[in-house]
């Protein structure tokens, strides 16, 4: 679990996020909605642990691993879909190259592995992005926009992967604007932000 009591966050003059409680159990699949600067992508980077709060608290039950999307996925654009994941693989040295490929497989990527990044439209880019995101088996799952430049078919097959990855016992929070009523139906709690702070949470 990751408790988030009273959590509030300033950078320079600015109060990005404040007054936050709200805790983030295991097993769950949580949404996080609202306008563009209402708060969702900070909120994530103080869940991840990118940045701390300096008002409040967050409590994290234990030492999580974690799969991250946040804001625009970067990758090494003159190397291949394979070599990069490659590459964020070697940081931990937790799996090996029959996972990577599972992953790639499982996001219709491995014809493509070895083709460059520079190469790869949107769609292809943000599927690269949720296999680095989920290829090490992370116990939270942290995901800004995670079906933009999705068509139909990859966007089902995420949200079937989500559900598995919730019947593991994973903490996932999704950051989005707009989720259509199939993908919305996987949601366990809706939290609702506003001006950097938690409007609603149902």
């Amino acid at each position: 679990m990751i408790i988030l009591k009273n959590a509030g966050k300033k950078i320079r003059d600015r109060q990005v996020l404040y007054d936050i409680n709200i805790e983030f159990e295991e097993g769950m699949i949580y949404l996080l909605e609202g306008h563009n600067g209402s708060g969702k992508t900070m909120l994530l980077r103080m869940l991840a642990g990118l940045i701390s709060p300096t008002e409040g608290k967050v409590i994290f039950e234990k030492e999580y691993s974690y799969g991250v999307i946040i804001e625009t996925p970067t990758f090494l654009s003159g190397d291949t879909a394979l070599k990069n994941l490659r590459f964020l693989a070697h940081i931990n040295h937790k799996i090996e190259d029959e996972q990577i490929y599972e992953m790639m497989k499982t996001f219709d990527l491995y014809n493509d592995r070895n083709a460059k990044v520079r190469t790869f439209s949107l769609g292809m880019t943000q599927r690269l992005a949720l296999c680095q995101a989920l290829m090490e088996g992370p116990e939270v799952l942290l995901l800004d926009e995670p079906f933009n430049a999705l068509d139909r078919t990859n966007a089902d097959m995420l949200t079937n992967v989500l559900k598995n990855e919730k019947r593991k016992n994973r903490i996932i929070v999704i950051a989005a604007h707009n989720i259509d009523p199939e993908a919305r139906i996987m949601i366990d709690r809706i939290i609702t932000m506003q001006d950097g702070t938690v409007k609603d949470a149902v």
